[in-house]
């Protein structure tokens, strides 16, 4: 079976990557095409899948690459829909379909929901819940900062960390939970650490607000711990732009070294930076395997490294 994944474009190379990492996570499969869409095939458990992409619309499965192709392939039973294309296609591809089929047209709630994306046509497998970031977004928890990341975000960037449940992602600047909230959500053991007082106060009552129990927030300096984990994701502290004092280079630099040392061997850490001035520093410690660019605003740009310990 041939998989297509409708990608939400939002941003140029982060829906792709997480799909490959999802992938990765849930089975075997070879990448057919990604142009607009992402296709692949093989045996990959799809629910979980839909559970977790964020930057996806749909995932579908392709019938035909062409009206003939779709036509000739197709099996239905009960009732079916046409999402796509204006009313015109629709009525007449529908009329096609009932003919070939037998199937009855069913508006409301139907069997099956045809789809033709990118001139793929195809049956709809899944569709992912978008509005649920939307609904966890930063001014709808009990506390919040101006720099705090969209939940949609943060759950790409737990994906791409490829932690699987049960395991454990570390935030070593977790400030009000952004990032924890996601990993704890997919049923990650999560691990926080935050310098500041009033922000370990604010996350511990973010995570409870999103009935996330199991958890652990040191009030620390990340320099000072000694832990382990299986992933690690984070969004460093940054000034204006990427104009970094001297302290806080020496910052990044110390943290850099301490992740290293937590991470285990060929896992991986997802790390958000303001420039791309520290790659060569990162790979005395790390493969770097992937930069994303995210435009926060229009001065500011935040890098996304995808890096895994050799």
């Amino acid at each position: 079976m041939q998989i297509l994944f409708e990608l939400s474009k939002e941003h140029p190379t982060l829906p792709i990557a997480e799909i490959r990492a999802c992938l990765k996570l849930y089975g075997n499969f070879e990448e057919i095409y990604h142009n607009g869409v992402f296709i692949a095939k093989g045996s990959v458990n799809l629910n979980k899948i839909a559970e977790r992409l964020a930057m996806s619309f749909s995932i579908n499965e392709v019938i035909g690459r062409d009206e003939e192709e779709f036509l000739k392939n197709l099996k239905l039973e009960g009732t079916f829909k046409i999402e796509d294309g204006n009313m015109e296609f629709r009525r007449k591809l529908g009329k096609k379909i009932i003919k070939k089929t037998n199937a009855k047209v069913d508006l409301k709630n139907p069997d099956v929901v045809i789809r033709v994306i990118e001139n793929f046509f195809c049956k709809e497998i899944k569709k992912i819940n978008r509005k649920q970031y939307e609904e966890r977004r930063p001014s709808k928890r009990p506390f919040s900062m101006p720099t705090t990341m969209h939940p949609r975000l943060a759950r790409v960037l737990v994906n791409l960390s490829q932690i699987k449940e049960k395991q454990v992602l570390l935030d070593p600047f977790c400030g009000t939970g952004g990032i924890l909230i996601e990993a704890g959500l997919i049923k990650a053991k999560i691990v926080g650490i935050e310098i500041k007082e009033e922000l370990v106060k604010a996350c511990k009552k973010n995570l409870k607000f999103y009935g996330i129990e199991e958890y652990k927030i040191y009030n620390a300096d990340m320099r000072k711990m000694d832990l382990e984990a299986d992933a690690i994701v984070t969004d460093f502290p940054y000034g204006r732009a990427s104009h970094l004092s001297d302290k806080m280079e020496k910052l990044y630099r110390e943290a850099f070294e301490k992740i290293a040392s937590w991470l285990k061997k060929g896992k991986k850490a997802v790390i958000g930076l303001p420039s791309l001035k520290f790659i060569d520093t990162l790979e005395e410690h790390f493969i770097i395997e992937q930069i994303h660019p995210v435009r926060v605003h229009k001065s500011l740009t935040r890098f996304f490294y995808v890096c895994s310990k050799p």
